[in-house]
């Protein structure tokens, strides 16, 4: 007999998770209350840019880092 639903593949949703996703979620409300413009200086460059795409781009790089980081060695 052929199990329905669950076939091998099953994501488990886990407090890392929805930790995970609740720390998203603030971090995207934050980026869309913080709209007014911005310079941004790093090292020699200086660029001035919007709020929101600063936090995002940040964001985005700390995501990055993080998933590249936790990735498991094989």
């Amino acid at each position: 007999m052929s199990e329905t639903g669950n076939s091998g593949s099953s994501f488990k949703i886990t407090p890392r998770v929805w930790l995970g996703l609740a720390i998203a979620v603030v971090a995207i409300i934050f980026i869309l209350q913080n709209r007014q413009p911005a310079d941004i200086s790093l090292v020699m460059l200086r660029v001035s840019a919007p709020l929101w795409v600063t936090l995002s781009a940040v964001f985005l790089a700390g995501f990055a880092a993080g998933w590249l980081v936790s990735k498991r060695r094989k």
